[in-house]
C-alpha cells in the first residue's frame, strides 16, 4: 500500500484564501462534499425539499459573504463538526424564507447545487434523526467521491472494464467467488483476487486522502473513517 502523506485541512485553507488561485476550486469541492448532507439535515427538519434547498443555498452564500471559513480552526478538529454546528446556528437565527434570496452578493459565483441526477437524495427513514441523516449522507457522499476517483484512475489506465468487474469486491472479500469475474477478464482466479486486493488498498488510500483534507490530525482521519462506517449502522 502506498505511503499516506498527511495533507490535513488543505481544502479548507485553500477555500478560505480568496486571494489564491485555488480558492474557487476548493470552495466548489467543499460544496460538492457537503451540499447534500446539509440538504438532508434541513429536509428532515423542515419536511420540505424546497425549503431545505433554500436553506442550504442561503447558508453557503452566508459562508461566502462573511468569510466564515476563516473562522474554522484546524486545532479544533473536524470541519464537518464546524459546519453542522454553524448550520444549526444559522437555521436557529435566521428565518429560512427571509434568507432564501441571498446568493452571495458580489462574491465569486459558484455552483452551489452539486447534486447529480443519480444522487438526488437519501429517502428518510423514520428511525433517522436530522443529525443521523446528515451523518449518513456525508458518509455516502465521501464514498461516492472516492469511488469516482478510483474509477477515473482505472479509466486513465485503460482498465475501466476491470474496475467495473471488480468494483463489487471492494466492500467484501470473504466468501467471494473470483472465477466468474476472472473468466470475464480473461485472467486466472488468483490474478483476479490480487487485482481486487490492490483495488481495495487503493480505495482505502484514496479514502484517507479525501478525509484528510478537512480534518486537523492523523487521529482525526481515523476517527472520521470510524464515524463514516458507523453512520450506516444506525
Amino acid at each position: 500500500m502506498p505511503h499516506f502523506e498527511t495533507t490535513q485541512w488543505t481544502l479548507v485553507v485553500a477555500a478560505a484564501d480568496h486571494g489564491s488561485a485555488d480558492a474557487q476550486q476548493a470552495l466548489s469541492q467543499l460544496c460538492e462534499k457537503y451540499w447534500q448532507p446539509l440538504f438532508e439535515y434541513a429536509r428532515r427538519r423542515s419536511r420540505d425539499e424546497a425549503t431545505a434547498n433554500d436553506s442550504v443555498q442561503a447558508f453557503i452564500a452566508r459562508l461566502i459573504e462573511k468569510d466564515s471559513l476563516k473562522v474554522a480552526d484546524a486545532e479544533r478538529g473536524k470541519f464537518r463538526s464546524f459546519l453542522i454546528v454553524s448550520f444549526k446556528r444559522f437555521l436557529q437565527q435566521q428565518r429560512v424564507h427571509s434568507q432564501a434570496q441571498k446568493r452571495g452578493g458580489d462574491k465569486p459565483v459558484i455552483s452551489l447545487d452539486q447534486r447529480e441526477e443519480g444522487d438526488r437524495k437519501l429517502e428518510p427513514a423514520d428511525s433517522l434523526t436530522a443529525e443521523q441523516g446528515f451523518q449518513r449522507q456525508w458518509a455516502c457522499t465521501v464514498l461516492q467521491l472516492v469511488m469516482k476517483q478510483l474509477e477515473e484512475e482505472h479509466r486513465e489506465q485503460d482498465k475501466l472494464n476491470q474496475f467495473q468487474q471488480l468494483k463489487p469486491f471492494i466492500a467484501r472479500e470473504e466468501g467471494q467467488n473470483y472465477q466468474e469475474v476472472a473468466d470475464q477478464l480473461e485472467m486466472t482466479a488468483s490474478a483476479a483476487r490480487m487485482a481486487a486486493s490492490r483495488m481495495r488498498d487503493r480505495f482505502r488510500f484514496l479514502l484517507r486522502q479525501e478525509i484528510a483534507q478537512t480534518v486537523a490530525s492523523e487521529q482525526d482521519v481515523d476517527e472520521e473513517i470510524h464515524d463514516l462506517f458507523r453512520a450506516f449502522q444506525v
